[in-house]
């Protein structure tokens, strides 16, 4: 279930219900194709929210910086949104789990119990 988007330049962060906790993913604006490499899931609600909002950020920076335009804003949110997403990670002790590695534990657990004969 989506919960919430923060949308940058080119990509939308979507906050979803996980078994775990929450997950963060990445979602090209133009195809609606996921970004498989770019996940991360938190324990806490807020510390996703922060993550995804912080991710937009930087994209709309770098954006902004490839383009050779300045914006004084996008500058202040990428402070903004990294010092908040930091103070609550550091508070709530969540720092985040990349889904990938996620995916390899759930394939390994799948496979079942392996015996060592020595």
């Amino acid at each position: 279930m989506l919960m919430c988007a923060s949308e940058g330049r080119h990509w939308r962060y979507e906050v979803c219900e996980h078994d775990d906790g929450y997950l963060v993913q990445m979602r090209d604006l133009t195809t609606g194709e996921l970004d498989e490499e770019f996940s991360t899931i938190f324990r806490t609600l807020p510390v996703a929210f922060a993550y995804a909002e912080m991710s937009a950020a930087y994209e709309r920076f770098a954006a902004c910086e490839l383009e050779q335009s300045e914006d004084e804003q996008i500058e202040f949110d990428v402070e903004a949104t990294e010092r908040h997403f930091i103070d609550l990670s550091d508070r709530l002790h969540d720092s985040g789990i990349n889904g990938v590695v996620v995916q390899a534990w759930e394939r390994e657990s799948q496979r079942g119990a392996v015996r060592l004969l020595h």
